[in-house]
């Protein structure tokens, strides 16, 4: 079975030949760049160099050679910008302080400081907000560029600013790529489009102060910015519809390790019918599922997302509160496709032996595959920390497994 039928068949709730696995697909399902020339040494491939395409959380793109190696049966439709670094596609190659040299776009342009870290602004010229330490391997926000998450202004109407319009030249860029993408493979294309399904403003800590406190101001901002993506959803859509299988909506967290982020009443009053707004212009297109990612603990709002109209949830953290994999695959696993989730990234995949990796997935696998509607991929990304011995016995776990 190909690749792109596979995953066409475990999104529609049906048993494949295997399951459908992930590695490289979003900026929250693939793995760090530090150790990815080593993974492609253990799975016998020539050297190549490491793209960095996420430079916050320094990920490789993973390569389509690596991708069979491993199964893999998604694959990324490139972004349009990469944070810290400006437009994709024009690469330079960078020493960074360990030694190791990536391939980054040729807007990241850090500054060195005296104590050896790297600094950084969120976009080329931009003041720097983002350090990377001298041994660290992630960008972080510089804490004193950090906001008050108590400071919470409203804004009047006439400065909501949306993007309701994403040009002819941007639109046609898109849907040639996509569509020679959709050519030269056979994995399924996951995408994801500039702007996102609402969620307020100033950070979703932030807005749970404004959705308790202003509500009909909430209530409001929420559904003018619905209604803005939708329009863009519709346009980016008609450009790459016919060419993707999912459409990244969200990358917000709602939960926390112990319980969700915000009263789960105020995601029903305020998210979901914003939402609805989003999702029944992507559900126009039956070939494209809506996507999330969400960590943490959100066991009160899983059935919540079902009614916004989403498809796919990433990545099933089973190590939060909650979130048992067995009770969510029989509570929602006819309506909601589970996406990751395999093995924990922070115990087993870093600290455990090749066995115990093993062990793990499989138990997962046990409990996610029957019937369809689940997909392969540890619940974040693979860390630099991970053995290489432990990420091959987990991807070979999934690719001998049969359903």
């Amino acid at each position: 079975m190909k690749s792109r039928e596979r995953v066409r068949r475990i999104l529609n709730h049906q048993v494949a030949d295997r399951p459908a696995i992930d590695l490289g697909s979003s900026e929250v399902t693939s793995t760090s760049a530090w150790t990815y020339a080593a993974l492609r040494e253990a799975l016998g491939l020539p050297p190549k160099p490491t793209r960095v395409f996420n430079l916050i959380q320094m990920l490789a793109e993973v390569d389509a050679d690596v991708q069979d190696a491993l199964g893999a049966d998604v694959a990324m439709l490139p972004p349009d910008e990469v944070i810290l670094g400006g437009p994709y596609g024009d690469w330079k190659s960078y020493t960074f302080p360990s030694g190791q040299s990536f391939h980054v776009p040729k807007g990241f342009q850090p500054v060195a400081m005296p104590d050896g870290s790297l600094e950084v602004g969120i976009s080329p010229g931009a003041e720097p907000t983002y350090r990377l330490p001298p041994d660290g391997r992630f960008f972080d926000v510089i804490p004193d560029k950090q906001g008050d998450p108590f400071d919470v202004p409203l804004l009047p109407r006439n400065e909501w600013r949306f993007v309701d319009d994403l040009g002819d030249d941007y639109l046609r860029a898109k849907e040639e790529v996509a569509r020679n993408l959709y050519a030269q493979t056979d994995r399924a294309i996951m995408a994801q489009p500039p702007v996102f399904a609402p969620l307020g403003h100033g950070g979703l800590y932030n807005w749970a102060i404004v959705m308790m406190t202003e509500p009909a101001y909430a209530e409001d901002y929420m559904m003018a910015q619905a209604e803005a993506t939708a329009r863009c959803y519709e346009q980016y859509l008609q450009a790459v519809g016919d060419h993707i299988d999912l459409l990244i909506i969200s990358l917000a967290d709602f939960g926390l390790q112990h319980r969700e982020l915000f009263r789960p009443a105020l995601f029903e009053q305020f998210f979901v019918p914003a939402w609805e707004i989003v999702t029944e212009i992507v559900h126009r297109w039956p070939n494209v599922s809506t996507w999330i990612h969400c960590c943490g603990s959100v066991p009160n709002l899983v059935g919540r997302f079902i009614e916004a109209g989403v498809d796919c949830l990433n990545p099933v953290q089973w190590t939060a509160d909650g979130m048992d994999l067995a009770r969510l695959k029989q509570a929602y696993g006819d309506r909601l496709v589970f996406w990751g989730g395999a093995i924990s990234t922070q115990g087993t995949l870093p600290f455990g032996t090749p066995k115990e990796v093993a062990a793990e997935a499989e138990c997962v696998l046990d409990t996610m595959t029957p019937e369809g509607g689940y997909v392969f991929n540890p619940i974040h990304n693979i860390l630099p920390e991970v053995p290489i011995e432990n990420i091959l016995a987990l991807f070979r776990t999934a690719r001998n497994y049969t359903t």
